[in-house]
């Protein structure tokens, strides 16, 4: 599922730069644009994203994507009309509204992002596996350049900001999170969010075992997010063999 996503991806971004290239990008302003995937992992879901009053396309059901820009940006003024719907962004607050409901089996899980270019993780997160339907709305700020004080705004099931994730940037490399003795899942080859099941109140003990080779992968970036902390994390990559990192984080 991730690597159709993935395609995806890449199939939208074709399109939306050779567009761009169309436009020549002589009078374009780069440096104040917004460029972000919004992305939803809805296999058993009925999801709808409406993001400063536009609705999106994303529906659920499946694993879709769609890249988004800023409302000002120069080629909202000549896009075609199937791609106007893209540019519904603007730098500081925007509002993202969603509604679910869980259609499927008991082990279906929800997973929708809304990540910028540049960033070391997602600005917005939403996880749920439990919960029959649910409806957030929460505002997010925007702005191209990463702010020193960046964190994630995360939603599960527990509420905002009241679980853990690891996202990671880089392609090539494995990843599997430990939380209090629990394995979880294991993200290879792609990069991606891992929501952490399990987060307890009181202590808990996170363990990041990673592994890439070297002859492809000189750097492994990811970032861990908990209700008391974040770390954005650059481990350099000598030999393919297996290695850990170990955190601790309290939750009230």
């Amino acid at each position: 599922m991730k690597r159709i996503f993935i395609i995806s991806c890449i199939s939208l971004l074709l399109a939306c730069n050779a567009f761009a290239e169309r436009k020549g990008g002589s009078d374009m302003k780069p440096q104040n644009d917004i460029n972000a995937i919004l992305s939803c992992f809805g296999y058993g879901y009925k999801v709808s994203v409406t993001i400063n009053g536009v609705p999106t396309s994303i529906k659920g059901g499946k694993s879709e994507s769609m890249r988004l820009f800023n409302q000002d940006n120069e080629m909202a003024k000549s896009a075609p009309p199937e791609m106007k719907k893209l540019f519904m962004l603007k730098p500081g607050e925007n509002q993202i509204q969603i509604e679910y409901k869980k259609e499927g089996t008991a082990n279906d899980k929800l997973t929708l992002s809304l990540e910028l270019e540049g960033y070391p993780a997602p600005v917005f997160l939403l996880y749920s596996a439990k919960k029959p339907s649910g409806k957030v709305t929460k505002s997010v700020i925007l702005q191209k350049a990463v702010p020193q004080d960046f964190k994630p705004v995360f939603i599960s099931d527990e509420g905002e900001n009241k679980s853990a994730f690891v996202h990671v940037s880089t392609m090539d490399a494995t990843i599997t999170p430990i939380l209090n003795n629990v394995k979880g899942m294991t993200l290879a080859g792609m990069p991606g969010s891992i929501p952490l099941e399990g987060v307890k109140p009181g202590k808990n003990e996170l363990v990041i075992k990673y592994k890439a080779d070297p002859s492809s992968t000189k750097e492994l970036k990811f970032a861990v997010i908990t209700p008391e902390w974040k770390k954005f994390i650059t481990k350099k990559i000598t030999d393919p063999s297996e290695k850990e990192e170990k955190f601790t984080f309290n939750v009230k």
